[in-house]
């Protein structure tokens, strides 16, 4: 099983010299991020993938920008914005062959509710997606009855499920998403936390169970990367370099393979 982690795992440096570290560390592939929010510290982000792969590693998946992303609920011209947004950045992964983009359905505590004009959105979204030949996968957050409003809501091969670990046990710590969405899964997003907030650990550093995790995976036959979203900051371990902490990762990932 290849291991994967995401571009951003907590150190500023410019984005050629985290893939580099990444590469050196040993991990197969990433996942990175794809909004300008973070244009003036990784430069622009249609120059990431022909980074990520001159360096040898494999794109796993863009994570689209969540900002704003509770207005494609609303009957609005901002409602519209993002619905064009995030056409676009489906056309991207065709421009710069990248299968799957992963998704959040809202954003924050207090998201509008959902409805069929989303839904709807939604639909155009896996309609450009389908003529592309791109996934786009929707994440478990903290409000699980959207995601499956999307996800029952609209029939097609290209709509699949990113299961992360972290949201779902401080959020949803009994919905055992990987068996009730195994058929659509294709991205993880694995963290540790404690059970109260998110906070993107490294494994081992919360509460989480990582054998039942492994133990489901293992049932419902997921063979794709085991891609971890961890963040320095977010860690108790003080002290380490970029190296030491992606070495760190690295033990952890395979620690998890082991269970």
């Amino acid at each position: 099983m290849d291991l994967g982690i995401s571009t951003w795992f907590g150190y500023k440096y410019p984005f050629v010299e985290l893939i580099k570290l990444i590469k050196k560390s040993g991990f197969h592939s990433v996942m990175t991020w794809w909004g300008d929010e973070f244009i003036q510290l990784n430069g622009p982000k249609e120059n990431h993938p022909d980074i990520i792969r001159n360096n040898g590693l494999k794109i796993e998946n863009i994570h689209l920008t969540f900002n704003g992303v509770n207005a494609i609920w609303v009957d609005s011209q901002s409602g519209q914005d993002i619905l064009d947004l995030y056409l676009s950045y489906i056309d991207d992964c065709k421009i710069y062959e990248i299968p799957t983009a992963v998704m959040h359905v809202l954003e924050g505590e207090n998201p509008p509710p959902f409805g069929q004009l989303g839904l709807d959105r939604f639909k155009r979204i896996i309609d450009r997606a389908e003529k592309n030949n791109i996934n786009v996968a929707v994440e478990n957050l903290n409000k699980p009855e959207y995601l499956d409003y999307v996800l029952n809501g609209i029939n097609s091969n290209r709509l699949r499920f990113c299961y992360d670990s972290g949201h779902e046990h401080c959020f949803t710590p009994d919905m055992e998403y990987l068996k009730k969405y195994s058929s659509k899964l294709i991205a993880l997003h694995l963290h540790d936390n404690n059970g109260m907030r998110d906070q993107h650990l490294l494994p081992f550093c919360g509460t989480i169970n990582w054998k039942h995790i492994m133990n489901s995976l293992r049932e419902i036959n997921y063979t794709g990367s085991l891609a971890f979203e961890i963040e320095a900051q977010s860690n108790t371990i003080e002290g380490y370099t970029a190296d030491d902490y992606l070495s760190e990762a690295m033990a952890r990932a395979k620690k998890i393979m082991e269970l």
